[in-house]
């Protein structure tokens, strides 16, 4: 019996649509609004790596009235949400259109064909190359959701290889946001936390770099383990229902040599389609672009590289249209995740919450101390979902309170990053995971569930650890 309302609950949650689980968050929160006390930080503007930003002023919490957010304050939060992620909608929204058009032109196909060929020696030790590969872009130049396009490449290549759609997606999801967070170099929480607390630029690289190489290695080992056991039977797969179609597509493909052929016009457009991603890279390194530069790359990229690759104009208007639609619910799903963030905000209970974690480090252990701030940094980042948004709300408070507490500002710094990286990648309510789920052709549920056990007993133990390494060496 207990087995049977287990599966009845686990079938329940795998189709429950992810906007609920938003929307029941977007009622929690506005309940707490009529019951925690309102309160604020007094905030100044300053200057920080080029940049104002309002950060707040240690000390000055202070009690104000709370506004309770009813449903006559949050009716417009949707559209409040929609135009404060629109830079980042309308680059997936590119992005996609722009791969999917391309990927039309089977040039990818042919590419992959050739890079398969030269890489089926190297089996299960293919899944460490591209989690290095993509986790090093989030630790070193900061990329996110700039990685998302690529598992449209990605899910092909590992389908081919004898994996999964689920492994290109913990390739990507796992390595991306994690490298993020151990963040060798990565300017949104290693640079401006270090900023934001006083410490030199990039100095104490050298724990980062131990970091970024033990979440790495651990990721790759519990990818490859899964790997494995769906190579071996691919019912244990948890995108074996939705894999049948793509493989029977992909079969279909490889029985016909033309499918595969690198023609003139394909290499070519892999010609170009390297060159826009090295345009891409350059721009973010060299030029410090946004999302307004790399999603206006991915635009011309969508017309020229499909085009040159053998696609009439109107086949290419075609395809890009259908990759826009195809991630269509994942925009909007982004859109109304950041109502959450606007009801703690706009009902004044944010900063009381904050104070009140704070308010618990005077006189504890160090170790305590620096899972404390982990934690309150891993809370806001969870309802924030953004690095440089917490940092400049956490660091103002963390970084002083270090001073008084006779306790390393680098260590701080750390637990701070390591939060970036606690929640964002695995929570029910995280747009741009729904939005890799959904262009990957894989169950979202599926994926959290997984993912739940590797963040609890992975990564938590192992981000746990290595802050009480820092504690143990005092790394400053």
């Amino acid at each position: 019996m207990d087995k049977t309302y287990r599966q009845l609950f686990v079938d329940l949650a795998g189709n429950i649509n992810p906007m609920i689980v938003v929307f029941g968050m977007c009622v929690l929160f506005s309940v707490l609004t009529f019951i925690v006390p309102g309160g604020e930080f007094e905030r100044r503007s300053v200057q920080v790596m080029g940049v104002q930003r309002e950060v707040v002023v240690p000390g000055s919490f202070h009690a104000v009235p709370s506004v309770p957010q009813g449903p006559a304050q949050t009716w417009t939060l949707f559209m409040r949400g929609a135009l404060d992620g629109a830079e980042r909608s309308f680059l997936i929204m590119l992005a996609a259109g722009a791969i999917t058009a391309i990927i039309a032109t089977n040039a990818i196909s042919a590419g992959l064909s050739l890079l398969i060929s030269g890489s089926r020696g190297l089996g299960l030790l293919f899944i460490p190359v591209m989690v290095f590969a993509f986790g090093l872009c989030g630790a070193t130049i900061g990329m996110y959701e700039e990685t998302v396009p690529f598992i449209l490449v990605l899910t092909p290549l590992m389908l081919s290889l004898g994996f999964d759609s689920m492994v290109s997606v913990l390739i990507l999801y796992w390595s991306v946001p994690i490298g993020f967070a151990a963040g060798i170099t990565n300017p949104y929480n290693v640079l401006l936390g270090q900023a934001l607390s006083g410490l030199p630029a990039y100095s104490g690289s050298w724990f980062r770099v131990l970091s970024f190489i033990v979440f790495m290695s651990a990721v790759s080992v519990s990818i490859m383990i899964y790997a494995r056991a769906v190579r071996k039977d691919p019912r244990k797969s948890l995108s074996y229902d939705e894999d049948q179609r793509k493989r029977r597509e992909q079969e279909k493909l490889e029985k016909t040599a033309e499918g595969h052929k690198l023609t003139p016009r394909r290499a070519a457009a892999l010609v170009l389609l390297a060159a826009g991603f090295a345009v891409l890279l350059y721009g973010m390194i060299k030029r410090g672009w946004g999302f307004t530069e790399i999603a206006s790359v991915y635009f011309w990229m969508g017309i020229v590289v499909p085009v040159a690759g053998g696609l009439s104009v109107t086949e290419m208007i075609e395809k890009n249209i259908e990759g826009m639609r195809s991630v269509m619910i994942a925009v909007v799903m982004m859109s109304a995740a950041c109502a959450m963030g606007f009801i703690l905000k706009d009902g004044k209970i944010l900063d009381t919450i904050l104070n009140f974690f704070a308010g618990y480090l005077s006189g504890a252990p160090k170790v305590v101390i620096a899972y404390i701030m982990f934690g309150i940094s891993a809370f806001s980042a969870a309802v924030i979902s953004s690095a440089t948004g917490t940092a400049v709300v956490v660091m103002p408070i963390l970084a002083p309170l270090a001073d008084v507490l006779g306790f390393s500002k680098q260590i701080v710094v750390l637990a701070f990053q390591y939060a970036t990286g606690a929640f964002n990648f695995w929570m029910p309510w995280d747009g741009i995971a729904f939005t890799v789920c959904t262009m990957a052709g894989v169950g979202f549920f599926k994926y959290i569930r997984h993912t739940v056990k590797f963040a609890l007993f992975v990564y938590f133990p192992l981000a746990l650890a290595l802050l009480a390494l820092a504690v143990g060496v005092d790394y400053r």
